[in-house]
């Protein structure tokens, strides 16, 4: 009997942690990269090549919506990661120097890519993204500032890596997700979440 109320509880705990999240998947849409010589190639889905699409290799991504916070993912083998806003990773006394200067860099450029998009309502997170081998050890990083349309539920991202990939310095990535409107509360309040 004692196994059957604790095993009660725990599914009800879960169901009640589960109710509080509200999950959004997004498929891509748009992708484009920028290569170490400033060359640029971009795709749609409309325009997309067969042979060498870049879109058909772009994973879709996850967002978690909690009572405490904002949350992203987009490989199944990964956990769902904290997204912190700009603000948030500038005033984190345990972020490297290098990362606040990327972020600092990417912010400047991202502002100029997003006018150019016509990209507007947009709520923006960072996350530094770290890649591990199964024995811990670090393959490689990257910064990524994700932007989320409010309004129309697009998501703009943009990923950085710390070291270029096959001659790529640069990742861009458009993508429409289900649902309804992505609500993000940032309206600063006692105990006030993310919506």
């Amino acid at each position: 009997m004692k196994y059957f109320i604790i095993l009660f509880l725990s599914l009800f705990l879960f169901n009640i942690t589960k109710a509080n999240e509200t999950i959004f998947t997004c498929k891509p849409v748009y992708a484009a990269v920028q290569t170490e010589t400033g060359t640029f190639y971009e795709e749609t889905l409309e325009e997309m090549d067969e042979e060498a699409g870049l879109l058909s290799v772009v994973p879709i991504s996850k967002f978690s919506i909690r009572n405490d916070g904002f949350f992203y993912k987009n490989n199944p083998v990964r956990r769902f990661e904290y997204l912190k806003t700009y603000n948030e990773i500038m005033s984190d006394e345990e972020i490297s120097p290098k990362i606040i200067n990327a972020v600092n860099e990417i912010e400047e450029a991202a502002s100029v890519l997003d006018k150019k998009l016509g990209e507007k309502n947009l709520k923006t997170f960072y996350l530094p993204y770290l890649n591990y081998s199964q024995d811990g050890k670090l393959l490689s990083s990257s910064i990524k500032r994700i932007s989320i349309n409010t309004r129309n539920n697009f998501t703009s991202e943009i990923t950085i890596p710390s070291h270029s990939i096959d001659g790529v310095s640069l990742y861009y990535f458009l993508r429409k997700c289900n649902g309804e409107g992505i609500k993000v509360d940032f309206e600063p309040a006692f105990n006030k979440a993310l919506s």
